[in-house]
């Protein structure tokens, strides 16, 4: 392992000890029975100490609205009322004082009335003269303000008594103590002077009197709040020591009061841990952490070398850890929802659509432990969340373009339902309990689908990688890089596709990516497309030309269309492995046609000029190719395609290859490289071995 993938694996585990101690779960203890109402105890519950049993939610919040709808309202004595009236005492005397007539009478009661003030022609007669008016002004003026100052309640009060705020305290009156508005009416008439006097009272009381006891809704809205705070919030209490519920009992209602009740009291008994306790914990999980990636990259690199030798691949697990921490905590901690609803399978699908399917079922362990340790040990759902995540895995076998998604979601969301029933049934979960989970699983899938679709294309053309989907697209005749070669270079083309045929064959039997073999054999002769008439299986005149040209030139011409084809496929942006194959199918053999056709000439030479400038193959598929690639181009030019000439072909073709150390850089074995002979020589003799002659009619 390189001290660079040491560092990533170290900032990784260090990443997800911090997030451990920024939002631990063990900042405070959780106590989760996770018992449901009609659910069957599988155990005794024993109250640990003494606690309140806590009321319901609904059952608290009806008996506090019954509270505070029994709270009377609380009344004040407005002055605002009070100003009124005076002030319309005030305007209707501010008509008065000018010489009466009976023409100015009727204009003034015509005038009153326009202004809402009905007066009898008795009245204002009465109130025409000077004196008795400045009499009744001040009486009026003197009792106004006594009555208000009492208060005036509303009409049709329902209770003999009333409370009112006055000097910041809510005083409660009898009705007797204060005026009904008819009372306050014959208040104001008693202590008149005469009756004409008496008279005009009446009439004016009955216009400038109104009710100043008003309500007052702020102090009752408080009122109804302390009503609400002073409903007992428990129902009685548990004793140490006490059985809450028995083994194998129903749980009903009360019971449930109780475990619901010890869990917050337990909440509220345990101290938040200390951050030493909490720096340990972090430092336990950096470990964990650093040993499961550790452990998880020695068994892929032991047991599929060829999909996660590269720095990229590594980088790809370290963030699909991270992003499956990160989906966790913002469920648990911030939305603070069932962690069914986790996007569990986002992570592990990546994993598997990257590298393969069995890669992506070892990630599944790895990731079921990285998130029930951040849901404090949890197992149910991030099990449920596993299994379920199998079917996704089972259904990319049947992703054939990276389009057909639509299988992937249906397998995902038929295993969730599958599991999901089967854990409800066994758990004795009721109905909604159900259909609430069922959600929260659907769009946990949805949402893994979704993340899917997005992210795969970003990943696979950031990191440049061979993925199922990208292969399976390069395969396809339509491509324009393919097809552009099977018009300008149809020989190199039919090459490419038989060498295709045994590559693939070759690497499936020997357990290397056949799928990574048949492309790069594809494309691996994609440089001839620059200078196809210098190539004899596009050109029969291609000897002719070379005839016209120095050894070195002709060699240096057809060694360029390695780095022509490095150059195309990065324009056309093929996968990197497949640009490695293409760099690696000659390794650094040597041209030797050309270059005995130096020695031959007595040419001056520089012997580089007639060597491929490699690198030699790096893997089993590069290997594979250059042997299909060798093979395929010596046999058509043989005039006897017996099987034993065939077989001994490649038997010389490989010994030479090993002879010159082009294989010593290939993780591959000599038991690998039988295997490829045996594999290689029914589909060469398939397409170039002599055919049954029928005799003509």
């Amino acid at each position: 392992m390189t001290q660079q993938k040491i560092s990533y694996i170290l900032i990784t585990s260090l990443i997800i000890s911090i997030l451990h101690f920024v939002i631990s779960p063990y900042r405070f203890i959780s106590y989760e029975y996770d018992l449901t109402l009609g659910q069957i105890a599988e155990k005794d519950i024993i109250a640990p100490f003494e606690f309140y049993i806590y009321k319901g939610d609904k059952t608290l919040l009806a008996e506090q609205e019954t509270a505070a709808a029994k709270i009377r309202p609380v009344y004040k004595v407005s002055e605002n009322l009070k100003f009124n009236a005076q002030k319309n005492l005030d305007f209707i005397v501010q008509h008065f004082g000018y010489t009466a007539s009976n023409n100015f009478i009727d204009s003034l009661k015509a005038k009153l009335l326009k202004n809402g003030y009905d007066l009898s022609i008795t009245t204002i007669k009465y109130l025409q003269d000077d004196y008795r008016r400045q009499r009744l002004y001040e009486y009026l003026t003197e009792e106004l303000t006594k009555i208000f100052d009492i208060g005036i309640y509303p009409d049709n009060y329902p209770y003999q008594k009333i409370k009112i705020l006055k000097i910041n305290r809510i005083i409660e009156f009898t009705l007797s103590r204060l005026y009904s508005l008819e009372e306050a009416k014959n208040k104001l008439a008693s202590n008149s002077y005469s009756e004409k006097m008496k008279d005009a009272v009446k009439e004016l009381a009955n216009i400038i009197l109104i009710e100043n006891i008003v309500v007052d809704t702020e102090m009752t809205n408080l009122e109804k709040q302390k009503a609400r705070e002073n409903v007992q919030l428990t129902l009685g209490k548990v004793l140490k020591n006490e059985k809450i519920v028995g083994k194998n009992q129903k749980i009903i209602s009360i019971e449930l009061l109780k475990i619901n009740s010890l869990i917050k009291a337990q909440k509220e008994q345990e101290q938040s841990k200390s951050g030493v306790e909490l720096l340990l914990a972090s430092f336990g999980l950096f470990i964990l952490s650093l040993f499961l990636i550790l452990l998880f990259y020695y068994s892929i690199l032991f047991f599929f070398p060829e999909n996660f030798s590269s720095t990229p691949s590594l980088l790809i697990i370290l963030g699909c850890i991270l992003i499956s921490v990160i989906l966790t905590l913002f469920v648990d901690n911030i939305l603070k929802i069932s962690s069914l609803i986790i996007p569990y399978s986002f992570s592990v699908l990546i994993i598997a659509l990257i590298f393969n399917s069995q890669i992506g079922i070892l990630f599944i362990l790895v990731n079921f432990i990285f998130v029930s340790q951040f849901l404090n040990w949890s197992f149910v759902n991030p099990a449920i969340l596993s299994l379920s995540t199998f079917g996704g895995i089972i259904a990319l076998k049947r992703i054939k373009k990276k389009q057909e998604y639509y299988p992937l979601t249906l397998y995902l969301i038929l295993s969730f339902i599958i599991v999901n029933t089967a854990v409800s049934l066994i758990r004795f979960q009721t109905i909604s309990v159900y259909f609430t989970n069922l959600a929260y699983g659907i769009i946990s899938c949805v949402i893994s689908i979704v993340g899917l679709v997005l992210f795969i294309p970003f990943i696979e053309k950031k990191l440049n990688m061979a993925t199922k989907q990208i292969l399976l697209e390069l395969l396809d005749f339509e491509n324009p890089l393919l097809k552009r070669m099977s018009l300008i270079t149809p020989g190199t083309y039919h090459h490419a596709i038989i060498v295709g045929n045994l590559a693939e064959s070759a690497a499936e039997a020997i357990g290397a990516n056949h799928l990574l073999a048949r492309v790069a054999s594809y494309y691996h002769d994609i440089g001839k497309i620059e200078n196809p008439k210098f190539f004899i299986e596009n050109n029969p005149d291609a000897p002719e030309l070379h005839e016209k040209m120095l050894a070195n030139e002709s060699a240096i011409l057809i060694k360029k269309h390695i780095e022509d084809g490095v150059k195309l496929a990065k324009k056309y942006k093929l996968p990197k492995p497949v640009i490695e194959i293409i760099q690696q199918h000659h390794g650094n053999s040597q041209i030797r046609y050309f270059y005995n056709k130096a020695k031959e000439t007595n040419l001056k030479i520089e012997e580089h000029e007639f060597y491929y400038n490699g690198p030699k193959p790096r893997s089993k598929e590069a290997a594979i190719v250059m042997i299909a690639d060798i093979l395929e181009s010596t046999t058509k030019s043989l005039d006897n395609f017996s099987e034993e000439i065939i077989k001994n072909l490649i038997d010389d073709i490989i010994s030479r290859l090993i002879n010159n150390n082009l294989l010593n850089e290939a993780p591959i074995t000599l038991q690998e490289l039988e295997t490829i002979k045996i594999y290689m020589l029914p589909i060469i003799m398939g397409v170039y071995g002599k055919r049954l002659e029928y005799p003509e009619k």
